[in-house]
């Protein structure tokens, strides 16, 4: 009817029976913890009631949801019902590019902070020095190497 699946509006019904018109307005699609879902599980297999009458009471987005929670429940058991989507976002990650930690000659620990940071900005002086020498030197070159 209509391209709309005579299970779906069976489902619009049984959430409009148990919850009125709120049950059509707030049904949404939400994560359920596994304790959650075992729940679920347990009321649909002791009540006896169907797929879609059990998720029209927990408002269950789909019930097809439902049955694949109960399908790797009596599969895996309760780990089945773990929801370990992003776990490996979670874990620790190394960067990919560490900063290099520099030392600094002269910096010693009984130093204050004042002093290290006085030792360390002549350190950086330095060598922004050396290396601006050091790029000059090689353009020098180039324009050696470019005259006939």
């Amino acid at each position: 009817m209509y391209g709309l699946a005579k299970s779906q509006l069976q489902f619009w019904c049984k959430l409009h029976e148990h919850h009125g018109e709120k049950g059509l307005e707030d049904i949404a699609v939400k994560s359920y913890t596994a304790d959650e879902k075992l729940e679920i599980i347990r009321y649909y297999q002791a009540s006896g009631l169907s797929l879609i009458d059990t998720c029209a009471i927990f408002m269950v987005a789909s019930f097809s949801t439902l049955f694949q929670w109960v399908v790797k429940f009596e599969q895996i058991g309760y780990q089945g019902l773990v929801d370990k989507r992003g776990d490996h976002l979670k874990k620790k990650k190394t960067p990919k590019r560490m900063a290099k930690t520099k030392v600094v000659p002269g910096i010693k620990d009984s130093m204050t902070d004042l002093e290290r940071l006085t030792i360390e900005n002549e350190y950086l002086r330095a060598e922004v020095a050396y290396l601006k020498k050091l790029e000059a030197l090689a353009q020098s070159k180039q324009v050696k190497k470019k005259k006939p």
